[in-house]
């Protein structure tokens, strides 16, 4: 079956030796009739050279002006996308296993009803090794080809927060359902992404292909671990779309305290974390996350290795990890 050209697009901004990862891993996939939009944020650190380099005719550069936040520069990206039948995203500090645009879209094939698609992911650390997984729902009885999520049952799983695995990075969408749900939104920084998956899952169930696909890395660069703008956005949205929910609670706001601490110990920074934690203790209420503070303060790398057997515990499925790990092993040795 012939499903036509997905058009990629990777937001950057000073990241040049991680987006050209992002944009190899594009270009290595097994599904051939791709194209990568790389749209610049006014980079400073050689990332428009960088792109440049690959002399790929499927490779393009979108050079803004300057920084103007990912959700413009999505949005660039769907303007320069030319009328191609899918578009995909992927964050700049993410990559893709080979095969994942090629079963997102089998799967689409087969379940024409559904015009989106997401798949599951692994989180990695700074070293590309897999810290634990990500799925839309925990539930082991979703096949692994790929299930139809009733719009009904998306909007539902998104009423509290963003659950699509990787966000934008596993995301997969009829580019004329994206731009006549209007794009990304520009007044959420950083769940702008959700506040899309909310009007898509509207307008479309979804196709849920539960496969580790995405490599997301979890780093302290990223922008999400801005605690504050995700309350602040996610508050917009929860108001915007379920007006009787009231703003978000302390237990979504002590967990996004947690998440940002969980990146700063990846990253090694173990005053942030703790400071973090102690956040985290304070706005749920939560003393047990004390402790974390204490540990993440005196033993940061301990902290990560007890951090890692817990999530791993809860959320890998058998098999995932030997699944992803000859294309993660082959990004290392690239290194």
């Amino acid at each position: 079956m012939q499903h036509g050209t997905v058009v990629v697009v990777i937001p950057t901004y000073n990241r040049r030796d991680l987006v050209v990862q992002s944009v190899k891993s594009v270009l290595d996939q097994t599904y051939g009739d791709v194209r990568c939009v790389v749209v610049d944020n006014g980079s400073t650190d050689g990332t428009a050279d960088a792109v440049t380099a690959f002399a790929d005719p499927r490779v393009t550069l979108v050079a803004l002006g300057g920084p103007c936040g990912a959700a413009a520069a999505r949005n660039a990206g769907l303007e320069a996308a030319g009328g191609a039948p899918w578009v995909a995203f992927l964050d700049n500090d993410d990559i893709w296993a080979p095969t994942k645009l090629e079963r997102q879209l089998a799967a689409l094939g087969a379940n024409p009803g559904a015009r989106w698609s997401a798949t599951a992911c692994v989180h990695v650390g700074p070293d590309l090794h897999v810290r634990w997984a990500a799925r839309l729902r925990q539930d082991p009885l979703v096949p692994a080809g790929g299930t139809v999520v009733p719009s009904s049952d998306m909007v539902s799983l998104l009423s509290e927060e963003q659950r699509v695995p990787a966000g934008s990075s596993s995301t997969l969408a009829s580019l004329e359902m994206v731009v006549a749900a209007g794009g990304f939104s520009l007044d959420v920084p950083g769940c702008e992404d959700w506040d899309l998956w909310l009007r898509l899952a509207q307008a479309s169930p979804l196709l849920y292909v539960d496969l580790p696909l995405v490599a997301y890395r979890v780093w302290d660069g990223q922008t999400s671990a801005n605690v504050r703008a995700q309350v602040a956005s996610a508050t917009v949205v929860r108001a915007r779309y379920f007006p009787d929910s009231g703003p978000p609670s302390r237990a979504y706001r002590a967990r996004w305290q947690q998440e940002a601490a969980r990146r700063h110990v990846a990253g090694g920074r173990r005053g942030r974390a703790a400071g973090r934690y102690v956040r985290a203790a304070w706005t749920g209420r939560n003393p047990g996350q004390l402790a974390y503070a204490l540990a993440a303060a005196a033993a940061p790398s301990l902290t990560e290795r007890r951090l890692q057997r817990i999530e791993r515990a809860r959320s890998m499925p058998d098999g995932w990890e030997e699944m992803v790990e000859p294309w993660l092993a082959g990004w290392r040795d690239a290194r």
